[in-house]
Parts: structure tokens; C-alpha cells; sequence
């Protein structure tokens, strides 16, 4: 299958990450279809794109005479996982992260969609090949984004054992056509690339954090003036060449160095989480959000985003 015979693509889970999701094809001039059991959370959606259109308007990423109204016609919201999957060329599962309920959507699925379908996970971790129906395997692998889908340019391409080259090529080619960033990972391992690297720094962040070496605010401030930015240059394997391998190797040998144990429930995030500080989404977490709306604090997140990346897009772009 080319991209241009792609007539339909079917978007399941309108929660979280799908409004941004079904924004990023309906921008490109695809129609999607996008599922939700519920249609209070498909009227959500719905609305939180049409703010995010507004505002790429607004910040001049699209055309003053796009007409948003447009770009929302080309998404079509149902309740039905038949009306969503019938004749879809290409699925994005984005439902809750519970393997069970994914297989009871692909076996639907597999009734429904035709031969050709791409099949794709969100997951950002489980491994779906388990439970997807045998005979849809080839034409099947994981496609992980990072919220906000619409403004993040990375999609992790996962392998499963029995994916094809030629899905995995399809994949990529499409996440290109619609400005995304996508890399490959060879097989599955969970949590794939960049969720395990979070893994490991968060268990650092949280160690400095519980003992008091530092505040919330001075470790942000560190990276921010520090390793971030130096890694839209070098990445963090490139950065071994230029420290010097041969430093890098001793550095490993210091016994000095006070390594943090492994520790799944610091203090400092389960105290929180104990008090219901979750985050912008409660209004407090490590930052007190409490004075803005969530829209608004959504808002200047993806505003000051995408003047991140218009400014960085050729170290990324010419890389793919």
C-alpha cells in the first residue's frame, strides 16, 4: 500500500493523547474516523482540537485563511468500533493501557477491517504482538508517540517478531508525510527507547530530590541550561565521542560516585500523589498551577513548545 491510497484512517481512544493525534492527519488531509465509548469524550476532543487548530493559526503554523471549520469536517466522531474500522487502511489504537481490553478491540477488529489494514499501538509499553490475532501480525507494529502528539515530533517504530519490512517502511513513509520524526527500534523491549531512559533519570531526579541535595526548581534549571540543549546537538551517544571514550570508561570506575538505589516509590512523588498533587491536571504537583485554567496552562505548554522546535527543526529534519 502507498500513502496515497490511504482513504481512511480509524483512531481508537479520544482521551488523552487522541485529540492530538487525530489532529496531526486531519492537518494532512486525511479523514479519521476517531472512537470513544463515550461521547461526552468525543465532544471533548473535539473541542480541544479546535483550540489547538486556533492556535496554530494564531502562531502563524497554519495560514490566516485556514479555515479550522475544514480541518475538523475531515474527523468524524463515532461510537460505533464497526463504523470507525470498516474500510480503514491504517488504525491507531490509543485505549487504555490494559492488555486485555486491547485484545477485545483487535478481535473486533480483525471482524471488521479489510485485508489491507495497517494495524498500530500507542502503548508505551505493553506488548501488544501478544494478543493481536496471528494473522494480522505481518502488518502489525507498535507506533508510540509523546504527548502532545501534535507538537512532539517523535514516533517510536517498534518491530514485533513477525512484522514485515514492507509495514514498517509504510509506517515510517507516513509518519514523514505528516512532519513526524519517526525511529525504528529493531524488536520490542518494554518501554522502548525513550520511556526507559526517563526511567533511569527520573530514578536520579527522585534521589536528589528525597535527600535534599537539591530543589525542584534548581534541577530544572540545571538541565535546562545544560545537557537539553547540548543534546539537540550531540544526542547522548554522539556526546561519548566528544567527552572522550577513554575519560568515559574511567568515570565508570569511580567508587567515589554515590550511585541511587532502585527505589520505585520515592518520597517526593508518593507523599504527592498521597495528598492528590498530581500535576497540572489537579492544579499542584512539584509547581503550583492553581491560579490558571488547564486550557490555559495547555496552551502557553504547546505555544512555548513549538517556538522549540521551529527553532531547532534542522538539526532534526535533516537527520531522517
Amino acid at each position: 500500500m502507498k500513502i496515497n491510497d490511504v482513504k481512511k484512517i480509524a483512531l481508537f481512544g479520544a482521551g488523552t493523547m487522541g485529540p492530538g493525534l487525530a489532529q496531526v492527519f486531519a492537518l494532512a488531509g486525511f479523514q479519521v474516523a476517531m472512537y470513544s465509548r463515550k461521547q461526552e469524550t468525543l465532544d471533548k476532543a473535539l473541542s480541544v482540537i479546535k483550540t489547538n487548530l486556533t492556535t496554530l493559526v494564531q502562531k502563524g503554523a497554519l495560514p490566516p485563511s485556514a479555515s479550522v471549520e475544514q480541518m475538523l469536517a475531515r474527523i468524524i466522531p463515532t461510537q460505533s468500533i464497526e463504523e470507525a474500522g470498516k474500510e480503514a487502511d491504517f488504525v491507531i489504537e490509543s485505549i487504555i493501557e490494559k492488555l486485555d481490553e486491547k485484545k477485545k478491540l483487535y478481535e473486533s477488529l480483525d471482524e471488521i477491517c479489510p485485508e489491507r489494514t495497517i494495524f498500530t499501538s500507542n502503548t508505551s509499553y505493553l506488548n501488544i504482538f501478544k494478543v493481536m490475532p496471528e494473522r494480522r501480525l505481518g502488518k502489525t507494529a507498535i507506533a508510540h508517540w509523546f504527548a502532545p502528539p501534535h507538537v512532539i515530533p517523535l514516533v517510536e517504530v517498534v518491530k514485533g517478531e513477525k512484522t514485515n519490512q514492507e509495514t514498517v517502511t509504510f509506517i515510517v513513509d507516513l509518519l514523514k508525510s505528516v512532519n513526524k520524526v519517526p525511529i525504528v527500534m529493531e524488536k520490542f523491549v518494554p518501554g522502548f527507547c525513550i520511556n526507559r531512559l526517563l526511567r533511569i533519570i527520573g530514578r536520579e531526579v527522585f534521589f536528589q530530590l528525597d535527600n535534599g541535595y537539591i530543589t525542584a526548581d534548581q534541577l530544572d534549571l540545571a538541565v535546562k541550561a545544560s545537557i537539553i540543549p547540548r543534546a539537540m546537538v550531540l544526542g547522548f551517544v554522539q556526546r561519548y565521542d566528544f567527552t572522550g571514550l577513554d575519560l568515559s570508561e574511567r568515570n565508570l570506575q569511580n567508587e567515589g560516585f554515590l550511585e541511587p538505589p532502585i527505589d520505585n516509590a520515592p518520597k517526593s512523588l508518593v507523599e504527592r500523589v498521597a495528598r492528590g498533587e498530581l500535576g497540572v491536571k489537579s492544579g499542584k504537583g512539584f509547581y503550583d498551577y492553581s491560579d490558571r485554567k488547564l486550557e490555559d496552562i495547555l496552551k502557553d505548554r504547546d505555544e512555548k513548545l513549538m517556538d522549540v522546535f521551529e527553532n531547532v527543526k534542522d538539526l532534526i529534519y535533516k537527520r531522517i
